[in-house]
């Protein structure tokens, strides 16, 4: 009876481990944002909540759309560049490209990171080759949440509208 008790106890206590402190592992919906310079981002939001967090030291480069009326536009600041489309709403960030460790995805992972520590956070991805893991949250085309790697090791971080 003892025993049961005990082994009753480790029981609970092992499946109530997971319940704090690092998230579980999987991709979901909630996953498609990006931190840069302490402001979460997510594909679609205005540039104007860029600027206004980040400010105008950007560098600046715009060139015709190929899929929309106007202007593709694109903001490069130090921790990240921005890009995007010209729609109704407004400039609306169609790709977050970063390669700098202030960027970090909803469950902690930079560049820097390990091809393991995406996995482990994320698991695995909807596709990957040696140089890209691919997190989507629905069919193609949907956004997504990609890692640049290098060896085993990751270089960049981007999430995205376009199919990749």
């Amino acid at each position: 009876m003892k025993k049961l008790l005990i082994l009753t106890t480790i029981c609970i206590l092992l499946a109530f481990s997971g319940c704090g402190g690092q998230p579980a592992a999987g991709f979901s919906e909630k996953d498609l944002t990006l931190t840069v310079a302490g402001k979460e981002y997510r594909a679609r939001d205005n540039i104007e909540t860029v600027i206004e967090a980040l400010g105008d030291g950007y560098e600046y480069a715009e060139g015709m759309s190929c899929d929309y009326d106007g202007l593709d536009k694109t903001y490069t600041y130090e921790a990240a560049t921005f890009y995007t489309n010209p729609l109704a709403e407004g400039d609306l960030l169609a790709e977050i490209y970063s390669e700098s460790p202030e960027a970090a995805t909803s469950k902690g992972i930079s560049p820097g990171a390990s091809k393991a520590d995406v996995i482990a956070a994320y698991g695995d991805p909807a596709e990957q080759d040696e140089y890209l893991l691919i997190y989507r949250a629905g069919e193609t085309p949907s956004p997504s949440l990609c890692f640049e790697l290098e060896g085993d090791a990751v270089t960049a971080v981007f999430l995205t509208v376009d199919p990749v």
